[in-house]
């Protein structure tokens, strides 16, 4: 098994919360984008609890929401997170 976890402060004073567990089985992932207060701005994760999401078990969390999400990858969260810096 692989583990990574991470927390890294973002240029704008946000947080990201990176955390990868590689098995040869499964591949599970969380990465949380959050304000310095604890606010959540989004989180992707591949936990399988919203079965009702057609790209189950991969999904992310948006205030209130969960919308589908493809399955993400650290990179394109940096991609996502710089295009929101760059607004």
């Amino acid at each position: 098994m692989r583990l990574l976890k991470v927390k890294a402060g973002v240029t704008d004073g946000t947080l990201l919360y990176i955390t990868e567990v590689h098995t040869s089985d499964y591949q599970k992932y969380s990465y949380h984008w959050q304000k310095t207060g604890g606010e959540l701005i989004i989180r992707w994760d591949n936990k399988p609890h919203w079965r009702n999401i057609e790209t189950f078990p991969h999904h992310k969390h948006q205030g209130d929401s969960v919308p589908a999400s493809e399955r993400i990858d650290i990179h394109e969260v940096l991609k996502v997170i710089q295009g929101r810096l760059e607004r």
